[in-house]
């Protein structure tokens, strides 16, 4: 039977979920219900020609609201949402460097200062023109000064007989039982160098226990030891 709708007394096919003319949900009302008094002449709708756009259902070209699902018809449809478009990625940066600590200022290295360069006491004899020094006899500790003003100093033992007087007379220091003889050996002064100089000796002339040959000098140095025969004697430049 046919269904009338109770708002707007407009009947609707049988089956009609809502009202095609005022969108009132049929789905309660009875079928067969007595329409209202003085009910408008049934005229038929024109066929369908209007799509739901919600649904998809056909109603009538003058329906104002979808039948199948009440939504207003004619109505522009909401547009749909823009596409959502995730934002760029951020590009990564490295983070930066932390602080360096300050570093405080360190003191400078100590250098030390310089040192003087020590410099070596001139070769005995050396800017003279006599020989000078001492003679220092071991085991007595006796000290011979060299007579001053002698480029050549004699050493040996005085012999008045055969009229030999040395500059250094080793007579009263034990020479005659060492072994020394009259004419021993001699210090010379040559060219700024102090000589020492065996004169064919029998005992013979050491110098720092090297025995020396007659005849050849051999530069005498500040602390060099002289044995003549037995007798040690020790050479000193001042």
């Amino acid at each position: 039977m046919a269904i009338v709708c109770p708002s707007c007394n407009t009947p609707a096919v049988p089956g009609a979920i809502f009202c095609d003319n005022c969108g009132f949900d049929l789905r309660n009302v009875s079928q067969g219900a007595a329409p209202a008094p003085a009910p408008a002449a049934y005229t038929p709708q024109p066929a369908a020609s209007v799509t739901c756009p919600a649904c998809g259902q056909p109603n009538a070209s003058d329906a104002l609201f979808c039948e199948n699902c009440g939504s207003r018809l004619g109505a522009p449809a909401a547009p749909a949402p823009p596409a959502f478009t995730p934002p760029p990625a951020q590009q990564a940066y490295p983070p930066p460097p932390p602080a360096a600590s300050p570093v405080p200022p360190q003191p400078p290295a100590y250098a030390p200062p310089p040192q003087p360069v020590p410099v070596p006491p001139p070769a005995a004899g050396y800017g003279q023109t006599a020989v000078m020094g001492r003679l220092m006899v071991q085991g007595s500790n006796a000290s011979l000064p060299i007579p001053p003003g002698l480029a050549v100093v004699q050493i040996g033992r005085e012999d008045p007989v055969s009229n030999i007087f040395p500059d250094i007379n080793l007579d009263p220091h034990g020479g005659q039982e060492a072994g020394v003889g009259r004419r021993h050996c001699r210090l010379v002064l040559q060219n700024g160098q102090l000589l020492v100089e065996d004169l064919s000796s029998v005992n013979g002339t050491f110098l720092n226990r090297q025995r020396l040959s007659p005849g050849q000098p051999a530069l005498l140095n500040n602390g060099d030891e002289l044995r003549l025969g037995r007798l040690v004697l020790v050479y000193y430049s001042i």
